[in-house]
């Protein structure tokens, strides 16, 4: 019985050394290439309206808010952001991303500032600086102004 066993496992041995000894050709070759173009998607929300009232400030002085409003922007492409500002007074307006003290003012009355960033969703609020317009609120000082920040999100 032992050299049963023992022929029948020199036979698989020679069964398997002789099936790798045999190549295989290749039948066929073919190559697919597809190309998909995914749809820029990019969505604004403002998550906390940037509805900023403010007592004038005296000449040469500035008023600043620290994180003032939230919006969300959320993009598959990077991205541009065009802040703008509404007044009801004779102020100048400037905007940065809360929290980073290196950015620089940027003056929002007007054409507006433009902020960039990468795509992926992103959650910002604002720094802002209200100054007194150089020709002076002199008669503004103790009243109440309005500052209502809007935005426009477009592709870079």
């Amino acid at each position: 019985m032992k050299r049963f066993s023992v022929l029948i496992v020199l036979t698989a041995l020679l069964v398997v050394a002789a099936a790798g000894a045999v190549q295989a050709k290749e039948l066929a070759r073919a190559e697919l290439k597809v190309r998909i173009e995914i749809p820029v998607m990019q969505r604004l929300t403002v998550l906390e309206p940037a509805d900023i009232y403010f007592q004038y400030p005296g000449d040469g002085q500035a008023v600043e808010l620290k994180n003032v409003g939230r919006i969300r922007v959320q993009s598959n492409a990077d991205w541009a952001l065009t802040v703008g500002a509404v007044t009801d007074g004779n102020v100048k307006v400037a905007v940065r991303p809360a929290g980073d003290r290196t950015a620089r003012w940027q003056y929002v009355d007007g054409t507006g500032g433009v902020f960039t960033g990468p795509y992926g969703a992103h959650d910002i609020s604002w720094d802002v600086r209200i100054e007194a317009n150089r020709f002076g609120n002199a008669g503004n000082q103790n009243q109440q102004g309005r500052v209502q920040l809007y935005f426009t999100l477009g592709r870079l």
